[in-house]
């Protein structure tokens, strides 16, 4: 009895490893990598992205509002961009309240430079 265990515990030769790794490779069409080294394979195999990001963003000549108003102007009738008319105004109550921008120097001052 003992026989036969030591007979199923007997090491398997690293040749048949390597040879059923290579036909288990053929059969599932897989790369055979027998020195386990980084292919990048994992990555390959996934679907490329570019699409789904490409669909995420939308049309790049999709046209936006200014444009529209551009190509649409008319005397009958006025386009408004909602967007632009609320930065307006907002721009202009903060004016209004002393909180806007403060106004770009029109002249440059002499008496601040170093020499």
């Amino acid at each position: 009895m003992s026989s036969v265990v030591k007979n199923v515990l007997k090491p398997i030769p690293k040749q048949k490893l390597l040879n059923l790794e290579k036909l288990q490779c053929q059969i599932f069409r897989t790369t055979f990598n027998p020195t386990k080294q980084r292919t990048g394979a994992k990555i390959l195999r996934q679907p490329l992205k570019g699409q789904t990001v490409t669909n995420y963003y939308g049309p790049a000549d999709f046209p936006s509002a200014a444009r529209i108003v551009r190509l649409w102007k008319n005397e009958e009738y006025e386009v408004v961009n909602e967007d632009e008319e609320y930065r307006l105004d907002r721009v202009e109550d903060l004016k209004r309240r002393g909180k806007g921008a403060p106004k770009k120097k029109r002249e440059a001052s002499s008496g601040n430079k170093k020499k």
